[in-house]
């Protein structure tokens, strides 16, 4: 019998970002989180991403009930995550946004039940100010985090940094549980 935290979607809709979290999926593995990558597909909307996050998730736990289930959402994939947990509440557990890329106004973030980490890069005004306005919004457990450098092309210090919280966001959030 495997024990997990949790299982994490990591989403991102660019390459490059997918390939950046590398470091994440380090920290979620050593903290005890299993990670799934939906594939990344550049330029499509993130009501589409959404949609096949959904499935994804769907998929996983009809095959692992009760199983805890996290996302990791990058640019596209950040809306995308946030879109996903707006419509399917009962799905997702716990969020992690990073650099959303649409206006976080138009989505109804009050139907979010997720435990929310919002990232947003110190030196993005217009990310941290929608993010700053999102966060009374979410219903949850909630919280913002500024790290310098942070964005869907972060260098990286601040991928190891953002890495850091979000693996200890889901490690506080998602509890161990016995897989069959």
């Amino acid at each position: 019998m495997t024990r997990a935290r949790g299982a994490v979607a990591l989403l991102a809709a660019a390459r490059d970002a997918a390939s950046s979290m590398e470091p994440l999926c380090r920290s979620l593995h050593a903290c005890g989180c299993a990670t799934l990558c939906p594939a990344a597909r550049p330029g499509v909307a993130p009501a589409a991403l959404s949609g096949g996050l959904v499935e994804s998730l769907e998929w996983l736990r009809s095959r692992h009930p009760g199983l805890p289930l996290g996302v990791y959402g990058v640019a596209e994939g950040a809306t995308a995550a946030l879109d996903a947990a707006a419509s399917r509440p009962d799905l997702i557990d716990v969020l992690v946004v990073l650099a959303a890329d649409a206006p976080l106004a138009a989505l109804p973030l009050g139907r979010v039940c997720a435990a929310t980490l919002l990232v947003a890069g110190r030196d993005d005004a217009a990310q941290l100010a929608a993010h700053r306005r999102a966060l009374p919004r979410l219903p949850g457990a909630r919280r913002l985090e500024i790290v310098p450098g942070a964005g869907d092309r972060a260098d990286a210090l601040a991928a190891q940094a953002v890495a850091h919280l979000a693996a200890q966001w889901f490690a506080q959030r998602l509890p161990l549980r016995a897989l069959h």
